[in-house]
């Protein structure tokens, strides 16, 4: 028996910075997914580890002293956004991601998700929680799925333009694509 790709959008597995949060009711009526550029975006990953060691060290003591001013000279904390990275698979009407809470089918979530440009784009994603299951591989994870709500056609462009390939192969290999 075959069936048919019935998916109207293509999906891309990668890995990109990303927080997500339950909706409260009271905020549920007013999803509206939307893209942000003035937002300042840490990661909590170092910098790749150069041949030469002195640089190197210097290279991270930077890395450490910008991140801490960053924390505490902004003078709204709503601009700045911490995130980690993790694997998802996103298309331009859901996403499947690893969370590290339990959430329940039906519930709305607020997905804040990085894509690694110039200048970085946030996208402010809302969907319905459709399905959720343990992750075996990471204890205390739960691989979720989301159909996305309040989806508009310039957020799903930036999601469907973004080259998911090429930014794989950059992560993967450390080398531009």
């Amino acid at each position: 028996m075959t069936t048919n790709n019935q998916r109207t959008y293509p999906r891309a597995n990668t890995l990109l910075p990303f927080t997500v949060r339950r909706l409260q009711l009271d905020e549920s009526r007013e999803m509206n997914c939307r893209v942000a550029t003035d937002v300042i975006v840490i990661d909590d990953l170092l910098p790749p580890p150069l041949k030469d060691e002195p640089l190197n060290r210097w290279l991270n003591m930077l890395n450490v002293k910008l991140n801490y001013l960053i924390r505490h000279a902004s003078p709204k904390r709503e601009d700045i956004v911490f995130m980690t990275f993790e694997p998802l698979d996103i298309s331009g009407s859901g996403m499947s991601l690893i969370a590290h809470e339990s959430f329940n089918i039906g519930d709305i979530l607020e997905i804040r998700m990085v894509l690694q440009t110039y200048p970085s784009k946030i996208l402010y994603l809302y969907g319905e929680m459709v399905r959720i299951e343990a992750t075996p591989q990471k204890a205390k994870s739960y691989t979720v799925s989301v159909k996305f709500r309040g989806m508009n056609d310039d957020v799903r462009n930036e999601i469907l333009k973004f080259d998911f390939k090429k930014h794989r192969k950059k992560l993967i290999t450390g080398k531009k694509a």
